[in-house]
């Protein structure tokens, strides 16, 4: 079912990539690279494992556009979907067993739904669930230890709307929308290997990146990712980035060793004010002394005293006496918002006045959004948060003869 090209101009990249950027983008600021004869193909496609965090035993399969037919293992054609159809697909042990209303009743070891037309889709109902699921094109459908596996093969393009409506949701600004596309373009090409051994490319869930068919793309979502169609961020040492995001970095973005270990030359931490009106740019959380040592295994007796730990630019580490533990450490077995936060101690309460939302490197979701709405270009804002990145067109790169 997989069309291809995609995996084989990615594996181009390590090779020709640095040809490439060396020649086109020697002087290392972020520049978009528009190849007028070279358009990045709409036939890529990109294998996702759906509800794969889940064990489902059964589906509810029907088209909403374009038309449609199932075929076997060996590739026959065994139903044409009617006009007011719907096949019920179930698990037997490994074996899918297929119904429908117009006589289909049939035993496979494999089942393929394949649509046909302009932008076929269909829709799916997981295990009796009351929602309805929309995808396009087509998906695999494989049954192994009491579960169904679905893959759907899709689009590159489609994939990136679908993934851009749900990590943004509905009111952004167009440019922001463009620079969401972007984002989730290159981590999906940067990740195509990441579930191999599973029989597809990504899942659909946060492991990944959302894709999960409740929301259909807006007309603002599909235009923004037409226009930045197969463009992807590539670094100065010429790799496709880690296009790492979160939710709002507080006023100041954090160096991505501070909180990964690995430092990586476009993730670096820049100051941030075009987030501080946003909702999540600051946090208060309170607990009493015993509770923040003992969660922290601290040795240090401060019952008795009155402290303040000041934190105006991001700490890698937070120390107290002798004692010393990462701030991303603190965040996770605190449940805190962010790494980047001021400590007060007081009559034996500790006081959080915390910045930002999330791991705090690259993007700033919401700083972003308030730069597209101040007039910025989404080229501007990913280069003012990944620094000395490129853009580039993926399919520029050739595989080598």
């Amino acid at each position: 079912m997989r069309k291809e090209g995609l995996w084989d101009v990615v594996i181009a990249v390590k090779n020709s990539l640095k040809r490439l950027v060396d020649s086109t983008f020697g002087s290392g600021i972020l520049l978009v690279c528009m190849l007028n004869a070279i358009q990045f193909s709409g036939h890529a496609q990109i294998r996702v494992g759906l509800q794969t965090d889940q064990t489902i035993t059964n589906v509810l399969i029907s088209p909403t556009e374009g038309a449609y037919v199932l075929t076997n293992a060996t590739g026959d054609t065994i139903y044409r979907f009617r006009s007011d159809d719907a096949v019920s697909v179930s698990i037997n042990g490994n074996n899918i067993i297929a119904k429908s209303a117009y006589g289909l009743n049939d035993t496979l070891s494999a089942l393929y739904v394949l649509g046909s037309g302009n932008r076929p889709s269909f829709k799916m109902r997981p295990n009796s669930d009351m929602k309805d699921r929309v995808y396009y094109e087509s998906v695999e459908i494989k049954g192994s230890n009491g579960r169904l596996n679905l893959i759907n093969a899709v689009n590159m393009e489609r994939y990136v709307s679908r993934v851009v409506q749900s990590e943004v949701g509905y009111g952004a600004a167009d440019e922001y929308y463009k620079i969401q596309s972007i984002i989730c373009r290159t981590y999906a090409i940067r990740n195509l290997e990441r579930h191999a051994l599973d029989g597809f490319d990504v899942c659909d869930h946060q492991h990944c990146q959302v894709y999960s068919g409740l929301k259909t793309p807006t007309e603002e979502v599909v235009k923004a990712t037409a226009a930045t169609a197969g463009l992807v961020m590539v670094s100065k040492e010429n790799d496709l980035v880690l296009s790492a995001f979160h939710a709002n970095c507080g006023g100041q973005t954090a160096n991505s060793e501070d909180v990964w270990k690995e430092s990586r030359s476009y993730l670096r931490s820049v100051k941030d004010t075009f987030c501080l009106k946003s909702r999540s740019a600051t946090w208060e959380k309170q607990m009493p002394l015993s509770e923040f040592v003992t969660q922290l295994g601290f040795t240090s007796s401060t019952a008795d005293s009155t402290w303040v730990w000041k934190h105006e630019d991001r700490k890698r580490h937070f120390s107290l006496n002798t004692d010393s533990v990462e701030t991303t450490v603190m965040r996770r077995m605190l449940s805190l918002r962010s790494s980047f936060f001021d400590v007060v101690l007081n009559d034996g309460t500790i006081s959080f006045a915390g910045k930002g939302y999330g791991h705090g490197v690259g993007l700033c979701q919401q700083g972003a959004m308030e730069m597209a709405q101040s007039g910025y270009t989404y080229s501007q804002i990913l280069g003012y948060y990944y620094k000395g990145v490129s853009l580039i067109p993926i399919n520029s790169l050739q595989p080598n003869k």
